[in-house]
């Protein structure tokens, strides 16, 4: 009977230690951080309109869990010919429509495709700008 009433006593017993370090250590393992993917500048078509020359100047940064930050800083090392080609590539396409959006939401999404294809070991979950830049001609 005893053993029976200490074990009724201990059922939902927990360490609140344990409880909170294991939350610390997801809130750890899920925070998101930036990545850089580098500076670009890159010149656009001619506006059909006027005519007039355009270029594009970004800094770009990527956003993944920060427990895998450094495998994608390790990847991006070893594929860095490829990530700059498919950067330079996605941005040089980019439509007058999406150059427009207030948050470059569709060249954003293209620029995350582009850049998952090439690191396909660390793939990333979002891409953002640290600054973007029109410079007419």
């Amino acid at each position: 009977l005893a053993a029976l009433l200490v074990s009724a006593t201990l059922i939902g017993c927990y360490s609140p230690e344990k409880l909170v370090e294991r939350v610390r250590q997801k809130a750890i393992r899920t925070r998101m951080e930036e990545v850089d993917l580098g500076s670009y500048r890159v010149t656009l078509p001619r506006d059909n309109r006027t005519g007039e020359m355009r270029e594009l100047d970004v800094r770009l940064y990527g956003e993944s869990f920060r427990y895998r930050v450094n495998e994608i800083e390790d990847e991006i090392k070893a594929k860095g010919p490829l990530v700059e080609d498919k950067t330079l590539r996605t941005l040089r396409l980019a439509t007058p429509k999406e150059l427009v959006e207030p948050d470059l939401d569709a060249l954003r999404g293209r620029l995350l495709a582009s850049m998952n294809e090439v690191l396909t070991d660390a793939p990333l979950s979002g891409v953002g700008f640290h600054h973007v830049r029109f410079i007419r001609h």
